[in-house]
Parts: structure tokens; sequence; C-alpha cells
């Protein structure tokens, strides 16, 4: 399904093949990189999914957050779920793996884990 904002569907087509290629780079044994990638995929998911409801771009991982947030707030549920997801993912993917160096035995899940937060951001901007 395409999204109706040029730069909201460029976004989460990245947020795609961001999310394929740190797959692809922990199964090659590079889960640290792999790790950035799954969080750009989350970060430009829900980029995409707070430009197409909002029509506002927010350009900074904190405007992003804070955009996210604000729609948790207004519209409750999934939205509430996708900012508890996003958190899990900044401390696991972002802080933890990428930059801290720290394997964690549930890096494959949760790249899959990543994937069905793209398909559900998607489903929420539609």
């Amino acid at each position: 399904m395409a999204l109706t904002n040029l730069d909201a569907e460029a976004l989460m087509q990245d947020a795609r093949a961001m999310q394929a290629e740190g797959v692809r780079m922990i199964d090659a044994g590079d889960w640290r990189d792999g790790a950035g990638k799954g969080w750009v995929a989350v970060r430009n998911a829900a980029a995409a999914l707070v430009l197409e409801v909002t029509g506002v771009h927010n350009r900074s991982t904190s405007h992003i957050h804070a955009g996210l947030r604000k729609l948790a707030r207004e519209r409750g549920g999934e939205y509430a779920e996708m900012v508890i997801r996003w958190s899990r993912f900044a401390q696991y993917l972002h802080q933890s793996a990428h930059y801290d160096g720290v394997y964690d035995a549930r890096l494959p899940d949760l790249m899959r884990e990543v994937a069905d937060y793209i398909r559900r951001a998607e489903a929420l901007a539609g």
C-alpha cells in the first residue's frame, strides 16, 4: 500500500530496505551495524507515519519521537503501542547493540519485530 505523501512513502520504502539490509548484515555476522540499520528502519517508519498522519516532516530523531508521542496522546491504542515499541528498539538496537556493542541473543527476533513495526506503521498511516 502506497502512502499519499511522497516523502512519507519514500521514508517507508527506505525503512523496509534498511530492515532487510540489517537482517542480511546480522546473518553475515555483522550484528552491530545490522542493529544500526534496524534502528534506522524504525526511525524512518515512525517518521513516515507521523508525516502521513500530521503532514509534519520531523527530521530529527527527538522530533520524530515527539510527533509519535503526540499521536499516542491524541489517538491512544495502537499509536501508544508504537511509542512503547519505539522505546524498546531505541534501547536494544540503537543504544545497547549499535553504540555500546553489547550483543543480545534476541537480536534476530528484534529485527523480525522491526518488520512488523514497519507494517503496523504503514497500516496506521494508511
